[in-house]
């Protein structure tokens, strides 16, 4: 897969990088890392990387992402490198309520561990 997820252990978080045209499968297999890879961790919180992603494939990548998401119980998700088509769609599955998690969406990766050491406090 030419997607990545990983801990961050320094900064104690999950980190997923989406490269290219992301799939429903592709969703459902870095979903089910998710809980793997929190086990035994302080925080719930994920930084996606979408400077290099492309488009989801349908509204069901979309949904499963969002299933996975939840399932995961994550509090925190920021979105690094977002194009604006993609920060559109997310925002409003963030008003529809299908993503549980406080979110949003930053320029780059500093500005990514700034937003989430400051919602620990």
């Amino acid at each position: 897969m030419k997607h990545t997820i990983r801990y961050d252990d320094e900064h104690q978080l999950l980190i997923q990088t989406i490269n290219g045209f992301f799939t429903t499968e592709e969703t459902k297999q870095l979903g089910s890392l998710y809980l793997e890879l929190l086990k035994g961790k302080p925080y719930r919180q994920l930084m996606v990387d979408l400077r290099n992603a492309g488009n989801m494939e349908s509204r069901e990548t979309r949904s499963v992402t969002n299933e996975m998401l939840n399932i995961a119980q994550f509090t925190d998700v920021v979105y690094v490198g977002a194009s604006a088509a993609t920060r559109m769609i997310a925002k409003v599955l963030m008003k529809l309520g299908s993503l549980k998690a406080e979110s949003t969406f930053v320029k780059d990766m500093d500005e990514a561990y700034n937003w989430i050491e400051k919602r620990r406090k």
